[in-house]
């Protein structure tokens, strides 16, 4: 079978050994079909467990060929092997008498995982590789400070909150039709909105905002309103209805830099790269931002590189794709992503709102373009990136990988970015048919050993992880994503999701969505390891 390299073990396995105290150990659930060591021993005992005082239920002679999974190591170096065409587990060897295959070293076995980010997270792994665009670098439209605001924000928040009685009053007056009452009730609204979005309330935030432009009639008012929700819209990954708002904000203000800058992420998210670089070139011969110049300098890239591409579309997918995919190929995989995608609707009870991107390349162009380490599979940075030289068809393999990274995008979409990141990737990884049984051994005896790294410490991206850390925040996610469904099950998981749309704190929506805190998560993850998997 035709095989790309990064769909072999870097792709699946995600295993890497890892350091903690004086031990590591490398989780993952191998995907691996091809023998990837040879015995170097005359003789090599295969153990029931990883201790040499352990059943023997096998030997190997020198030259057996065997996979190995992941790698152990204590205060001795142990490997779990099986034979090639068996799935079942053989046992484990010590690792001192196998030799490692040259393939296997070249294609993952200097211990790194693959990281397919967050989408629109900056990556900074591969060293000298420019910093991937975010997904929102502009930042929020500035308070507009218009005759008045002041006083009417000091009636309208009090206390640290939203005085309803005195909105009432000012809609009340601006019946009466006097442009002043209106841009007071306008003012109002306004600063209510202002303060709803200082508080991650989004919601409820529009509903001021969308209140106050009816009020509007000061050009700079109704622009700010028409910001703001553009604004409010593009956290919320909701493209389309932010360009809506820039538009009508482009006939009052067409000469608008922070119009200009939206504009162009809308685009870029919305996979229309042309507008996008049209928008932001525009924004730059306004007022330079040097965020802007290096988002704009890598969607010229991907445009200049994509302007040969073919194009494939479905009803939630646009796909680019080379002339080393064949049209047959792209179509499969579209077809693929299309039954992931209702997979991922009725479980997750949730379809995106926009058209989800995806690219596939050729593995040089792959590499050139995204300056991912050579060990990357694929990459979500608001778009699908995929390799796929030498694939003829969808393989089990490129299956998971499309389901993994498809699962980021309606994570993203659905917590509007916010959701953590051990989530975001024990999700992606449970969804794609991982599961703990590897890793539930040591990952057991670090929690025992106190030496386990908190979940609270893996809420953000983990570019400043090594790839030895990597390995376990990949199995430490993935168990207590897998502890939290088989307690609480996908509602209890949508009951936790639901809380991160009014606030990014990750523990006050674990307390209010399942009625825990991260050191019972954590107690219950290294509980259901061993009930489930240690017996």
């Amino acid at each position: 079978m035709l095989e790309l390299l990064s769909f072999s073990r870097k792709n699946v396995l995600m295993c890497a050994a890892v350091s903690l105290a004086g031990s590591s150990y490398c989780a993952g659930q191998s995907a691996i079909t091809t023998p990837n060591a040879a015995v170097n021993a005359n003789t090599l005992a295969v153990h029931t467990e990883m201790s040499v005082s352990s059943t023997v239920v096998q030997s190997l002679k020198k030259g057996d060929a065997v996979i190995v999974d992941f790698e152990i190591r204590t205060t001795e170096k142990w490997c779990s092997v099986r034979l090639a065409g068996r799935p079942a587990k053989l046992g484990f060897v010590q690792c001192q008498g196998l030799s490692r295959s040259q393939q296997v070293s070249d294609a993952g076995g200097r211990g790194n995982p693959s990281f397919e980010h967050l989408p629109g997270e900056v990556s900074v792994e591969a060293p000298g590789a420019p910093r991937r665009i975010k997904k929102l670098a502009v930042a929020p439209p500035p308070v507009r400070a218009a005759s008045g605001y002041l006083e009417i924000q000091g009636l309208v928040v009090r206390e640290d909150a939203i005085d309803i009685r005195k909105l009432a009053e000012l809609e009340a007056a601006a019946k009466s039709g006097s442009p002043a009452a209106m841009n007071r009730a306008a003012l109002g609204h306004y600063a209510a909105g202002n303060f709803e979005r200082a508080r991650n309330s989004p919601t409820e935030a529009m509903e001021q905002y969308e209140t106050a432009l009816k009020y509007s009639r000061d050009n700079n008012l109704l622009l700010a309103n028409l910001l703001s929700l553009a604004y409010v819209h593009l956290t919320r990954s909701e493209y389309g209805a932010a360009l809506g708002y820039l538009d009508r904000g482009r006939a009052v203000a067409p000469q608008s830099v922070i119009l200009a800058r939206m504009s162009g992420w809308a685009y870029y998210a919305l996979d229309r790269l042309p507008e996008a670089v049209a928008e932001w070139k525009r924004a730059q011969q306004i007022q330079a931002s040097p965020e802007i110049a290096a988002a704009l300098e890598r969607v010229e890239q991907d445009k200049d590189t994509e302007g040969e591409f073919r194009e494939g579309q479905t009803s939630h997918f646009s796909m680019h794709y080379q002339g080393g995919a064949t049209p047959q190929l792209a179509t499969e995989i579209l077809r693929t992503l299309e039954e992931h995608f209702r997979s991922l609707q009725t479980q997750m009870r949730f379809t995106p709102a926009e058209s989800i991107a995806v690219v596939l390349y050729t593995q040089e162009t792959f590499r050139d373009i995204t300056r991912a380490p050579d060990w990357a599979g694929a990459l979500n940075d608001g778009r699908i990136r995929v390799p796929v030289q030498g694939l003829s068809s969808v393989t089990e393999e490129l299956s998971r990988i499309l389901m993994h990274e498809l699962t980021h995008s309606f994570v993203r979409q659905k917590t509007q970015g916010r959701c953590p990141q051990w989530l975001n990737e024990g999700l992606a990884q449970w969804m794609e048919g991982r599961r703990s049984s590897v890793s539930a051994g040591p990952l057991i005896a670090v929690y025992d050993r106190r030496e386990y790294i908190p979940l609270h410490q893996l809420e953000d991206h983990w570019t400043g992880l090594g790839s030895q850390a990597a390995g376990y925040a990949y199995a430490w996610s993935l168990a207590a994503t897998e502890t939290i469904i088989a307690k609480s099950g996908m509602y209890g998981l949508d009951a936790f999701f639901e809380h991160f749309a009014n606030d990014a704190a990750v523990e006050p929506a674990l307390r209010e969505g399942l009625q825990i805190t991260y050191a019972d998560l954590e107690r219950n993850t290294a509980d259901y390891l061993r009930r489930t998997y240690a017996q």
